[in-house]
């Protein structure tokens, strides 16, 4: 129906233009004279150049985007090049190209930045540049171009729609953030735990002697064999921090920021060789066991690009549902709002009371008045100097 419509609007100008000419002929042919000949002669090239741009088939191609940044982030604003090349033989006045339109509402603040109108001629390529304004994370497609050329009065128009599809990703904003040490509770007392001391028993850097407790395994038979004397193999002592990261899809409000926030702090956990691991739970399930290269990372930011607010149930079920997954690990909850089932989860005396840390993103500290021995840190709106306003209980 659509197509339908515009072949008859599109030859209905066409009839128009033959019309104008058949009727001046006329009035010039039963007329006679010099001006009734001069008004005929001045319409037939407009006439006949608006006949052609009616019938003449015009190919666009060769159509290309590229982006002023290499990587986007939410809220970045990026200049798009967009080339293209005229196939087409037939000299064109006027051409108006702009981009078709995207479901992410983006040309809508464009202020008709993504069009432009070009004097044609005979060229043949084409090059024009526009501003994306605050990107929103996720995955973008662009479709393609909608070319529209005109005559010189605008008797004939032709629209052309070129599909060129191509698709663009805009990360998470990523801040360089500060980790905070895992206050451990034990009997004797809090204690600041950041890093995890790990032996590494694949190679053996020297021997000492036998200490009443030392592993069997660790014993060095090649001197007892000679002397006579235990002595014990000495490892290599690594630092480690095992994290497990566990983002809140069940609160709407600050998600971006909340989303921002995972991607800087796994970020620089990784920076510190700290071993992480995250699990986002919503509609979909990801689930990272290790992340420690820079590939392992994409991974998980490929993810958070894609990421909504949809969980069916909210975070602290997944405290339960997920002991045997986060048992020997220090787990960070990354929030957008401190809601009173996580709450009283954090002021219990279950087993992840002396093990959690909670970041609220862009939340009042005033509003919340709490009780327990958990950590509940506060992330302000001033990212770049990574401020946290720290609750102790």
């Amino acid at each position: 129906m659509k197509r339908l419509k515009q072949f008859f609007h599109h030859g209905g100008r066409l009839v128009i233009v033959i019309l104008l000419l058949l009727v001046t002929y006329c009035y010039a042919m039963f007329q006679g004279g010099f001006v009734s000949w001069f008004v005929f002669f001045t319409i037939l090239p407009f006439s006949i150049y608006s006949i052609l741009l009616a019938l003449v088939p015009i190919r666009m191609a060769e159509i290309s985007r590229t982006f002023s940044k290499g990587r986007l982030e939410r809220g970045d604003d990026v200049l798009v090049t967009v080339k293209f090349r005229n196939k087409s033989w037939f000299p064109i006045i006027f051409m108006t190209v702009n981009e078709m339109p995207m479901k992410d509402g983006f040309y809508e603040a464009l202020n008709g930045n993504a069009n432009k109108l070009f004097l044609v001629g005979w060229k043949r390529e084409f090059e024009w540049s526009y501003e994306l304004k605050e990107l929103k994370r996720g995955e973008h497609h662009f479709k393609g171009l909608q070319f529209t050329c005109a005559d010189f009065f605008g008797w004939t128009i032709r629209h052309i729609e070129l599909e060129s599809p191509q698709m663009f990703l805009v990360y998470p904003k990523v801040f360089d953030v500060k980790t905070i040490p895992m206050r451990m509770q034990y009997d004797q007392g809090a204690a600041m735990l950041q890093y995890s001391l790990i032996k590494d028993t694949t190679m053996a850097t020297g021997v000492r002697e036998y200490v009443p407790g030392d592993r069997f395994s660790w014993v060095h038979w090649k001197s007892f064999a000679k002397n006579g004397e235990l002595r014990t193999k000495e490892f290599e002592d690594k630092q480690s921090q095992n994290t497990f990261i566990l983002i809140d899809r069940s609160i709407q409000k600050n998600f971006e920021q909340v989303v921002d926030f995972a991607a800087s702090y796994i970020q620089k956990m990784i920076k510190e060789r700290g071993e992480v691991s995250f699990l986002s739970v919503g509609i979909d399930r990801y689930f990272a066991p290790v992340i420690k290269t820079d590939s392992q990372f994409e991974k998980v930011m490929q993810h958070l690009v894609l990421m909504q607010p949809d969980a069916q149930f909210a975070v602290d079920r997944l405290l339960y549902q997920e002991q045997k997954t986060m048992n020997r690990s220090v787990i960070v909850i990354i929030t957008g709002e401190l809601m009173p089932d996580l709450i009283e989860v954090l002021n219990s005396d279950g087993r992840f009371a002396n093990k959690v840390q909670c970041f609220v993103v862009n939340e009042n500290v005033e509003q919340v008045k709490l009780m327990g021995k958990n950590q509940v840190h506060y992330v302000t709106n001033d990212w770049l100097k990574t401020n946290y306003s720290e609750v102790k209980y």
